[in-house]
């Protein structure tokens, strides 16, 4: 499927990919001098998306997960599966990472269409959820300061409203303006450069649900 892209020099040339839905070819994630937020939609077949959004609303939550680290920061809930726990210095291997998934069939599987397409030849370093109660605000940040690094980022609710709020805000290196904005529409897989600041939106104070998303974040 051709991507349909669009580089806005004044907004950080961070470039926008968005699918053109008429045809569904594989595609890769090449390196540029330009950060890259590439937006897949229908990623997974229906019933592998029920099973991952049915396995992901099952108990096992922490607390505690944070984009803002400020004291007054928002903290929320969150899932380890796979990978770095607390910093990339621990001794792990790709190998070891991936078979720490096997655990987990309904995410192991969206790996697996990311490690087979997009994410082709890339090692997976960490995948982990998080789960952000109605009012829960992230902070600015970015994944990673390396390039290389890419992140993955799935919405795999059922079903989704405007009105709920919840959208991934992609910001210049400086802060100062929007380079991209991606709502959280079900099913739907997110691919950027871990150095491109980004943010999740809280959702409304009048949501009976929390926003959940799926990271799988590479290295090398």
């Amino acid at each position: 499927m051709p991507l349909a892209a669009s580089t806005d020099p004044a907004h950080g040339g961070a470039r926008h990919d968005r699918r053109v839905p008429e045809e569904r070819p594989q595609f890769s994630l090449r390196e540029t001098s330009e950060p890259r937020i590439v937006v897949i939609d229908d990623f997974m077949d229906s019933p592998s998306h029920q099973s991952a959004w049915k396995f992901l609303n099952e108990p096992g939550w922490g607390f505690g997960a944070y984009s803002d680290g400020s004291p007054n920061g928002s903290r929320y809930l969150f899932k380890h599966y796979a990978g770095y726990v607390e910093s990339g210095s621990e001794e792990r291997t790709p190998a070891a990472i991936e078979d720490e998934l096997v655990a987990y069939p309904a995410i192991a599987r969206i790996w697996e269409k990311l490690k087979a397409g997009p994410l082709n030849g890339r090692p997976l370093a960490r995948c982990y959820a998080n789960g952000m109660p109605p009012g829960a605000e992230g902070g600015l940040h970015m994944d990673s300061n390396i390039p290389t690094h890419f992140t993955a980022l799935y919405y795999p609710h059922l079903e989704w409203r405007p009105h709920l709020g919840g959208e991934t805000l992609f910001f210049r290196q400086d802060g100062s303006d929007l380079v991209g904005a991606v709502y959280p529409k079900p099913n739907r897989m997110v691919l950027f450069s871990g150095t491109i600041p980004h943010v999740a939106r809280p959702i409304s104070m009048k949501a009976q649900l929390m926003r959940i998303t799926l990271m799988f974040k590479t290295c090398g």
